[in-house]
């Protein structure tokens, strides 16, 4: 079964950079727009791993994370942001925030392919460590 990642994303273009950059790495990449519509992905059906844009739209989605966990199963979670562009220090923030969050990858944009090779090379071995979790997910 192939891997997938589902990428939370409210910007369309970098949403379609950000999955072509999981599909070269060897990943099906399903593009959501929105928290409610990564909820109904997540119940749709399972994910290898989780990228989620901080900020989205009067959303931030570090403030659903025990959502997103409880939905995703013990599926990696990756963080990704720019900050927003009226608080130069948000995405410092966000960044401290995911990380006492416990998340799995942090993706300060902009970021590159190398760094998304990376996760999905780590996400493999997640998965790997963790064989009857991943065979439940599987199922």
């Amino acid at each position: 079964m192939a891997k997938r990642a589902l990428v939370l994303e409210d910007s369309r273009t970098q949403a379609t950079i950000i999955c072509k950059m999981f599909q070269k790495a060897g990943f099906d990449a399903v593009w959501v727009p929105d928290p409610d519509s990564a909820y109904e992905a997540l119940r749709a059906g399972p994910f290898d791993v989780l990228v989620l844009d901080v900020f989205i739209e009067g959303h931030n989605t570090l403030d659903e994370l025990d959502t997103y966990r409880e939905l995703a199963g013990q599926a990696p979670i990756a963080i990704m942001t720019a900050g927003r562009i009226d608080d130069p220090e948000s995405g410092a923030a966000a960044l401290n925030k995911a990380r006492r969050g416990r998340v799995n990858f942090l993706l300060p944009k902009p970021f590159y392919f190398d760094d998304v090779k990376q996760i999905c090379e780590d996400v493999d071995a997640y998965w790997q460590a963790h064989p009857l979790v991943s065979d439940a997910i599987a199922s």
